[in-house]
């Protein structure tokens, strides 16, 4: 007998879950989430499958990490044979080295953690800026670091993008995704370089020969939360010459004042994949997600 696979959601990426689970054929039970005057959350998920996959991104990482684990204790009671963790932002990923004495490597403690409870994993856009792999992340697990570029890629076709834009990556870390977005749109791109002095203190420089005059420009990045580096980009951008600017994020983790400043300072409303629920999602993840679930359940 085929074993039985299912997916299982969260209240918060119920859709997400649900597209995800339609793009791979099989039920989607969302789990039920209790918390508890002090904060402990209690978990219930219906119906036990064979194999799981469990659809939950980690913004706002530190109560889902929790959940996250109370749901596989409960699947793996239930008799799961294999759980498989589908976490379009994945968090803690960007400490993978102590930067100053007393710090963690949190990408390490996450891995061991999540390790422990999933038997594989599927991240979009992971911060992997120094680690090769997402599975030198999550040893002995198969695991799929997917880039966000198919879908912005897909969108700008839609659009009707012109042969003269050029894609913008604020700095050295989104060069994969520039190659990525302009490559298969026979575009130019172009990266600049970041100095950041803080959270919300950035500078962006692009270089001085830019082809920008004239042309439009389209700035990608892997995550937006305070959008500085968007703006000072933006800025840099439009001091060469660029004609208008449009802004695509992976992942958006900015908020409703942010979004506001876009519109006003002319950047158009951001656009971004669903992988964390947010206004400007315009850019479905499932067909990617379950391409790479296939993949992962045929190992």
């Amino acid at each position: 007998m085929a074993p039985r696979i299912g997916v299982y959601g969260f209240p918060e990426t119920a859709r997400q879950a649900g597209e995800l689970a339609h793009a791979l054929g099989v039920p989607c039970h969302i789990a039920e989430l209790h918390r508890f005057p002090d904060g402990e959350s209690l978990v219930r998920l219906p119906e036990p499958m064979d194999i799981a996959i469990v659809h939950r991104s980690l913004d706002q990482p530190n109560d889902k990490l929790v959940e996250l684990t109370l749901a596989a204790s409960v699947l793996r009671r239930q008799g799961a044979q294999r759980l498989y963790l589908v976490a379009p932002y994945m968090a803690y990923m960007r400490q993978d080295m102590v930067f100053k004495p007393g710090e963690p490597v949190s990408q390490t403690v996450i891995g061991d953690w999540l390790g422990r409870c999933f038997d594989g994993f599927v991240c979009v856009e992971p911060h992997l800026h120094r680690t090769p792999t997402l599975e030198s992340v999550f040893v002995g697990r198969p695991s799929v670091a997917l880039s966000g570029a198919g879908p912005i890629v897909e969108r700008l076709r839609g659009d009707g993008v012109s042969a003269d834009t050029v894609i913008i990556g604020p700095d050295e870390e989104s060069a994969p995704l520039v190659t990525a977005i302009a490559g298969p749109l026979g575009l130019t791109g172009l990266v600049g370089r970041k100095e950041r002095r803080g959270d919300r203190d950035v500078t962006v420089a692009l270089p001085a020969d830019s082809p920008l005059a004239g042309r439009p420009a389209v700035i990608v990045d892997d995550v937006i939360s305070s959008g500085e580096t968007i703006f000072s980009c933006g800025r840099a951008a439009r001091a060469l010459g660029a004609a208008s600017l449009r802004v695509f994020g992976v992942h958006a983790l900015f908020t409703d004042r942010i979004a506001d400043r876009f519109v006003a300072e002319g950047f158009g409303a951001p656009l971004s994949c669903d992988g964390v629920p947010h206004s400007s999602n315009a850019l479905p993840l499932a067909p990617l997600l379950a391409g790479a679930i296939r993949t992962i359940l045929t190992l």
